[in-house]
């Protein structure tokens, strides 16, 4: 027993002697458990009694249940310390009953059971329920407590606490019991460490880390902070995936192969998981002490270093009322330099967390760690390749590692390099294997198994009803089978050293596919076969304005080209003419046909920001007013999605200060946020839209309305009407501004054959809706189409006079038609001009009676 008392904690020390004194002054012979139970109440500070306290024992009400005096557990007795102490003894003046011996044996074995050296208060409450003590169950049934209660919170705590003891000095082993245990294993120098934190210098782990490729700048930036005196602690800040801690793990590499300067040999690199730190602890202390013990074995060996990935969780963590965060825990070691931490996070947390709490961020040496370009991620998928071929068993083409890197760049913008195209890769490998799960060769691997089980029992079956001869065939039918499947095995083993098929670029376009729910022939179309064709697509949905396309696809074509400027947006068009003409529509068009994406439109209608203080809607508010950190409208979109479409629409109607955010944009390609954040629209494309010049074009469409002007005039004219729109914009606009955007197009008003031309594919469009949604055919004649454009002719009003007479006219006498059942599913409709000529007529060619069904809503049924 006296061993035993040797692995006591300082608390569990105490309740003994606690527990002695009481016995004492109640004038028992013997310590009971009882006494113990009420002594182990008393101690503040240990776990037994936080439990206790949390099932709501309260000691007054114990002690009257006991019959136990005040007095006798106000005893002098010695206060429980945390010094070591060369020896603990077992109280003597009043021996143990046999029950509390018990008790104490069941603690010590509820200790050795969790794995831990030492035996505290919870491991002598568990002791004191184990026993079943009737003294002990009269007392709890007394204070209405079922020990039931009791059992979850010490099974939470012997589970999930740490495996070390309640306070670091007071559970070292006596000197006596390490003196006659020489047999016996010495503990771990460093338990906590090992328990909570993963060494990635050690060869089964450093081996297993991929390559770090292009890092080797970060890397010696980080060689050189860890060997300074003090303040030796890098942080590692950047996006997200964009290789913060495979630098850390680069560097684990390096010291195990001894590519380091000497101050840094034979260092350990442990990564803490805070996590696991935190986890289960419930009782005020805890986290303290386990981290205490942590950074304790850190200053010990000075050969360790510490690596807290994001590292911003360390404020608050583990902090209760009352109680220090790992923050503060933190910071008196890290400022005098007693150890050694590299920690890892991203711009946005570290702003947040690390960056306002100055007395934190002056103990850390700030590495940035940017994202690569698109050839070092060749570089490191190509570094990476074998370890990623030897894993799935694929082959990984060339074609492939480029499609990745491209589709990356181009399809997921709100990620970052080179993780983006690790995964891609990653996925098209595992895609690749998962589609050879079918193979012949597996599935009868797999039904010859399940023939051999079969035969098995059939065997045993036989030699139970002594039918020998059938057993014997069967054996041999066994033996034949396990000989086949064995062939099978070895042709199998031999193919998981070969690669089961190759990756190339239509694989990483299907993930990319599965990714964004796109068809996969739109990612496989070259981008330079679509900027080839651009000038013809965008004829096709811009109509009237040849020359405004001609413009703007050369100027597209010559920046895909690699010709234009690179640090500046992929291009940038104003694009002039009165309202109804196209331009809002030729940047939804160009969203469509360049990036194949519906929300590739970033539309910002500059009516919303005829104010100052509506500049904060786009790079956000500033500090410390309202809205901050919040998000913006504009940096944030185009941080999300840098491939698109930027339309500012009616510029005129911003305010200056817009203005001055576009040439920042326009120039530079980038904007900073009010955070500092900084967004790029190098693969942006910007268009602005302008009202301004209006006169100019109301007055040139006026020989237009008789209808004789001919294109060659229209062509004859279209340099006076665009000098008088730009005279105008020259004096709306600063010169800075205009002379930063790549093209400046007056688009023309519409004329008469443009507006046939609109309406016939307005018209072609909600033919096709009715087909879809009511199996109706509609045939418009071409006076039918020259009656709504010479009525759509208004200069005014655009293309858009067309959208409302096509409601007016078309729509609502159809709509009409079929809610009154007047029309009918399979009817063939012609839409023609009335004899008079002042409105149009809907006029029905019935199908077959077989046929004719009331035309029923789909949408609205």
């Amino acid at each position: 027993m006296s061993s035993l008392f040797e692995r006591f904690t300082a608390h569990s020390t105490h309740i003994l002697q606690r527990a002695e004194a009481i016995a004492t002054h109640a004038g028992a012979a013997h310590v009971e458990p009882t006494h113990l139970l009420l002594a182990l109440a008393l101690e503040r500070g240990s776990l037994g009694a936080e439990i206790l306290a949390k099932v709501r024992v309260q000691t007054d009400a114990l002690r009257a249940a006991l019959h136990i005096p005040d007095a006798a557990t106000r005893a002098p007795v010695d206060a429980p310390t945390t010094r070591r102490t060369t020896r603990r003894r077992a109280p003597a003046h009043i021996p143990l009953d046999e029950n509390t011996r018990r008790c104490l044996e069941k603690a010590a074995l509820v200790a050795a059971t969790h794995g831990h050296r030492y035996i505290g208060s919870e491991h002598v409450l568990s002791g004191l329920l184990a026993i079943h003590d009737s003294a002990i169950l009269r007392v709890l049934q007394e204070l209405r407590i079922e020990p039931d209660t009791i059992a979850p919170h010490l099974a939470n705590v012997l589970t999930s606490t740490s495996k070390f003891p309640e306070f670091t000095a007071a559970t070292t082993p006596a000197e006596s019991a390490v003196s006659t245990e020489q047999t016996q294993a010495a503990p771990p120098k460093t338990p906590a460490l090992d328990f909570f934190a993963k060494d990635l210098t050690a060869p089964t782990v450093a081996t297993g880390i991929d390559p770090v490729i292009g890092r080797e700048a970060e890397i010696e930036r980080v060689i050189q902070i860890l060997c300074r005196r003090t303040k030796n602690n890098p942080i590692l800040v950047g996006d997200p995936g964009v290789g913060k801690t495979a630098i850390v793990e680069g560097l684990a590499r390096k010291i195990l192969e001894r590519d380091v300067p000497d101050i840094l040999a034979g260092k350990r690199i442990l990564a803490l998981d805070l996590a696991l730190v935190v986890s289960g602890t419930i009782y005020r202390g805890e986290f303290e002490s386990r981290l205490k013990q942590i950074l304790d074995e850190v200053r010990q060996d000075t050969n360790l270093i510490l690596f807290i990935d994001e590292i911003h969780t360390i404020m608050g963590a583990g902090a209760a009322s009352g109680s220090l965060d790992a923050a503060n825990i933190l910071k008196p070691a890290l400022a005098r330099g007693e150890i050694r931490c590299i920690g890892a996070t991203t711009y946005d947390e570290f702003k947040k967390h690390v960056e306002n709490d100055p007395a934190l961020e002056r103990r850390f040496q700030l590495v940035q760690v940017s994202e690569p370009s698109a050839e070092s991620t060749t570089a490191i998928l190509r570094g990476l390749k074998p370890y990623y071929e030897q894993f799935h068993r694929v082959g990984i083409t060339e074609e492939a590692i480029a499609a990745a890197v491209r589709f990356a760049e181009r399809y997921l913008p709100d990620r970052k390099f080179p993780d983006k195209a690790i995964d891609l890769i990653d996925e098209a490998a595992a895609r690749l294997r998962v589609l050879t799960k079918n193979d012949p060769l597996l599935r009868k691997a797999n039904a010859l198994t399940a023939t051999l089980e079969q035969i098995d029992h059939q065997k045993r079956a036989a030699v139970a009803e002594e039918r020998y001869a059938d057993a014997a065939r069967f054996q041999e039918e066994h033996a034949t089978a396990l000989r086949e499947l064995t062939g099978i095995h070895a042709k199998l083993r031999h193919r998981k050293t070969t690669a089961t098929g190759h990756i190339r670029g239509p694989e990483v376009a299907a993930v990319v596919a599965q990714i964004l729910k796109m068809p996969v022939e739109d990612i496989l179309l070259e981008e330079h076969e679509r900027f080839r064709t651009l000038d013809v697509q965008l004829r096709d949905r811009i109509v009237g304005q040849a020359h405004a396309v001609t413009a703007i696809a050369h100027a597209l074509q010559r920046a895909k080209s690699g010709l234009a400027a690179p640090n500046r947006p992929l291009a940038s068009f104003l694009l002039l003419g009165p309202t109804g003409v196209g331009k809002t529509e030729t940047a939804k068009a160009l969203a469509q046909l360049l990036f194949q994406r519906e929300d590739a439109l970033i539309r910002l209608d500059m009516s919303e920001f005829s104010e100052g203080f509506t500049v904060s809607k786009l790079v956000g508010a500033p500090a410390g007013y309202v809205g901050y950190r919040e998000g913006s409208k504009l940096t944030d979109t185009i941080r999300k999605k840098p491939a698109s479409i930027v339309l500012f629409d009616e510029i005129e109607k911003a305010h200056p200060d817009v203005w001055n955010l576009l040439l920042q944009i326009l120039e530079d390609g980038r904007l900073t946020d009010a955070t500092g954040r900084e967004s790029r629209f190098t693969n942006a494309v910007i268009v602005l839209t302008s009202n301004v010049g209006s006169d100019a074009f109301t007055r040139a469409s006026i020989g237009f309305h008789a209808g004789t002007t001919p294109s060659d005039a229209l062509a004859s004219q279209y340099t006076d009407i665009r000098q008088d729109a730009l005279r105008e914009l020259r004096n709306r606009f600063r010169p800075e501004l205009l002379n930063r955007i790549d093209e400046t197009i007056v688009y023309l008003p519409l004329r008469r054959e443009d507006l046939a031309t609109i309406t016939e594919k307005h018209l072609h469009v909600f033919a096709e809706r009715l087909q879809r949604e009511h199996q109706m055919t509609l045939d418009t004649p071409p006076e039918t189409i020259a009656w709504i454009a010479e009525r759509a002719f208004d200069p005014a009003q655009g293309a858009r006079a067309v959208r409302r007479l096509l409601h007016t006219h078309v729509e609502n006498p159809i709509a009409s038609g079929i809610l009154e059942e007047r029309f009918h599913r399979g009817d063939h409709l012609v839409l023609a001009p009335t004899p008079d000529g002042q409105t149009l007529d809907v006029r029905v060619h019935a199908a077959p009676k077989s046929t004719r069904h009331p035309a029923r809503s789909t949408a609205h049924a």
